[in-house]
């Protein structure tokens, strides 16, 4: 390698290009001619005779100065005590010479391009036997070319695997497989594992590991683990490590497949056999993809192409088009994935109505980023979050997005502003829920066709029907603003 890359192009063994393989044997044979001729000119003059001479005055023969020559040596020049000739035999043999080093040249010009045409084989068409048979020669040299540059490619991601291992300076483990059979579901164990990427920025305990568990559901019997469910939903505080324990599963995953040793204690899983993702929150514009178009989209491919044995990684879908469709949307694929494929997945969201709705189906389990609150006690909204980084059972009872605001620079009035408005919403809504359980444990729709088929209220009474329902959208509007005066005047907000 160091040849090549110091003479500035790759110089063939013999055997590999035929141009230049012909030039060097010009080469060869005009020089063991310019030898033979030498010696000769020495016997014959019985003294000291060399070539001298660079460039294309080589091969000059230099002559002791007292030293008779025959008539047809053509003086050239000389130095003290010495006389240069050339005769005709070294002209030609120069001549000779000089037409194979250009030949050399021009072999060497195109070989990089000639050595890579022996990786490509584009006939279409056969005009002789002669094109026959060159496709088939390098058909086979594009074999032999795909094969070396196959197992380089082997090597060098099994040399940096090992690389990774004996660097990382943190416990590695080897996974462990199991296939999945009727005793066996498909399932994913992750004791204290950490992401790969970060263990070049986050040394001893600067990075906090992460246990996770997907799979059929069992008694939590470790204090830092989920209990299971093969969809776990995933909550927790804005910025409390959510996307980075998806992304560090998933990785962790790639590296078993790999036959790896992976950043944890201990893995425990059965074959993938191909991940989906839909993280982050970002655009096409050039193709006219608004944000929620392109959450749609890999969403769709989920769907579509999913197996029991993949696994799934989807990070707060939603989040591009209104909360009601959003909830709406993420609630109808949670429930897809939970009944219908029954794959692992980890499904992040800050839709928190999706836990009550989950929270006790058989293949969901729950799990949340752990963190600390502490309150002020002039206003609510101004809590002080302390995130852990640690993955624990159970669900998240909010959000924390006003800290996240506060950390983002938003002034402390908007954000008080907002949670007044947080505040509103939220106590219309548990209104809504309460006059809901008053009416009946039945669905409304139940409640609608019993009404009209007993008392035919809905045909005959449908302006007071109109007033009742105006009546109960009003109060519950009025309550809300009551309770907003009322913490306002009771100095809960200020």
């Amino acid at each position: 390698m160091k040849r090549p890359k110091k003479q500035g192009s790759i110089i063939p063994s013999h055997g590999v290009d035929k141009e230049y393989d012909i030039a060097i044997a010009e080469i060869n044979e005009t020089k063991r001619e310019l030898d033979t001729f030498l010696a000769q000119q020495k016997c014959t003059l019985n003294c000291k005779v060399s070539y001298v001479g660079s460039g294309k005055n080589r091969y000059l023969l230099e002559v002791p100065e007292n030293k008779k020559v025959p008539r047809d040596f053509e003086f050239q020049g000389g130095r003290k005590g010495f006389k240069r000739y050339y005769t005709q035999e070294t002209k030609d043999l120069l001549a000779q010479l000089i037409a194979a080093e250009e030949n050399r040249a021009s072999a060497l010009k195109d070989i990089t391009r000639r050595i890579f045409e022996h990786f490509d084989a584009k006939v279409t068409y056969f005009n002789s036997i002669l094109e026959v048979y060159i496709l088939y020669c390098l058909y086979n040299n594009f074999k032999m070319w795909k094969t070396a540059v196959h197992c380089l490619s082997t090597l060098d991601a099994l040399l940096s695997l090992v690389l990774y291992y004996k660097s990382s300076g943190v416990t590695m483990c080897r996974p462990k497989f199991s296939i999945p059979s009727q005793d066996v579901e498909p399932h994913l164990e992750i004791i204290s594992g950490r992401h790969p990427t970060f263990l070049k920025y986050f040394t001893g305990d600067d990075y906090i590991p992460n246990s996770v568990y997907m799979g059929p559901k069992r008694d939590n019997e470790l204090e830092d683990i989920n209990s299971g469910g093969k969809l776990v939903l995933v909550t927790g505080p804005n910025m409390g490590g959510k996307s980075t324990l998806m992304r560090q599963a998933g990785t962790l995953v790639i590296m078993a497949h790999l036959g790896s040793y992976v950043p944890a204690e201990s893995m425990c899983l059965t074959p993938v056999d191909r991940i989906f993702t839909r993280v982050g929150a970002s655009d096409k514009i050039s193709k006219g993809e608004s944000t929620f178009f392109v959450e749609a989209s890999e969403t769709s491919s989920i769907l579509h192409h999913a197996t029991s044995d993949s696994f799934v990684l989807i990070d707060e879908l939603g989040r591009g088009t209104s909360t009601y469709d959003g909830t709406a949307i993420a609630y109808a694929a949670l429930d897809y994935l939970a009944n219908d494929i029954g794959c692992r997945t980890l499904f992040s969201t800050h839709y928190h109505s999706l836990v009550e709705d989950f929270c006790g189906h058989p293949n969901v389990g729950l799990g949340h980023m752990a963190c600390m609150v502490e309150s002020e006690l002039d206003c609510p909204a101004l809590e002080k979050i302390t995130f852990l980084y640690k993955f624990s059972d159970g669900a998240c009872p909010k959000s924390y997005g006003f800290n996240v605001a506060l950390l983002a620079g938003i002034s402390r009035n908007v954000v008080r502003q907002g949670f007044l408005k947080a505040q509103q919403m939220e106590f219309s809504v548990k209104i809504s829920k309460a006059l809901r359980r008053l009416l009946s444990v039945k669905a409304p729709e139940e409640i609608i066709e019993a009404l009209d088929k007993k008392y035919n209220f809905f045909t005959e009474n449908k302006v007071i029907v109109f007033f009742i329902i105006v009546i109960c959208i009003y109060t519950c509007c009025l309550y809300s603003e009551l309770y907003i005066f009322a913490c306002n005047k009771l100095d809960l907000i200020k």
